[in-house]
């Protein structure tokens, strides 16, 4: 891995500009498989930008981990796919930003798990901050300076299927929130979270109403993208899904665009 001998102004700003992106299967780009002809065609943001990824619990022992390289497919169910990252990154090029390294984990959970994995603590925290911590160490061993500075969240679709921990997601993610904001020392890091699919899966197994956990879960993400200081939510529903509740390569890549525009609304003075 070659971070610094990517970034032509390294050595005259001495900072790189993370970005942690973190969720479920739409975060990892299931279904949105890369199909030649024509391929991924890298643009000059993608050739700028620095991409890992990995599966948690596994991490970086996962055989899908993917070690930092120019932003590029990764590997799922033996396809090769990709997730908002890549967008995402296009708009930040085109706004500016350079020397830009992006943090990508994954997962899902069952319908058995007592505690919310993403708390701090459980099942996904603890590793999630393990691959950050490493990946950042790779990226500090050959450049001055990481200022982690923002996070996009894809994932609510289990906590719905799972039932209880719906009505419990508004409170889990104000504190992953906060929790993410303390470890990295900033009260105003830009937090971007997509509102989840309308799963047909969750309506199928916990119900279809107002109140039923796959409401509430898109309510509770509406809510805290409104309500919590430097946060915002966007709306996905308008791309068409495929696979129940997942998208294609072009709807990620607009998924990923939205990103990018809300976070430059979040801190469009940013400095960068």
């Amino acid at each position: 891995m070659a971070i610094k001998s990517s970034f032509v102004d390294v050595a005259e700003r001495g900072t790189v500009n993370v970005f942690l992106l973190a969720g479920q299967s739409n975060m990892a780009g299931a279904d949105a498989v890369i199909v030649d002809p024509p391929g991924f065609q890298p643009t000059a943001a993608d050739r700028a930008t620095r991409f890992t990824a990995a599966p948690l619990p596994a991490g970086n022992q996962s055989p899908l981990y993917l070690p930092w390289g120019e932003l590029r497919g990764q590997p799922l169910k033996n396809e090769l796919v990709h997730g908002p990252e890549i967008g995402f990154a296009r708009v930040l090029h085109g706004a500016g930003w350079r020397n830009v390294c992006i943090i990508k984990v994954y997962a899902n959970f069952n319908r058995d798990v007592v505690a919310w994995p993403w708390s701090n603590g459980g099942l996904f925290f603890d590793p999630w901050m393990r691959f950050i911590d490493g990946r950042i160490a790779e990226v500090q061993s050959q450049v001055w300076l990481v200022r982690v500075c923002g996070v996009l969240w894809h994932q609510g679709i289990d906590d719905a299927i799972h039932g209880s921990l719906a009505y419990q997601y508004s409170a889990n993610l104000r504190d992953l929130i906060v929790q993410l904001r303390q470890r990295w020392a900033t009260s105003t890091m830009p937090f971007v979270l997509a509102r989840s699919v309308n799963s047909s899966i969750a309506r199928a197994i916990t119900g279809a109403g107002e109140n039923s956990p796959m409401a509430a879960v898109r309510r509770a993400q509406v809510n805290v993208g409104r309500s919590v200081p430097y946060a915002a939510w966007i709306d996905v529903d308008d791309f068409p899904n495929v696979n129940s509740h997942h998208f294609c390569v072009a709807s990620q890549l607009s998924i990923g665009v939205r990103f990018g525009l809300t976070f430059l609304k979040l801190h469009g003075d940013y400095d960068h």
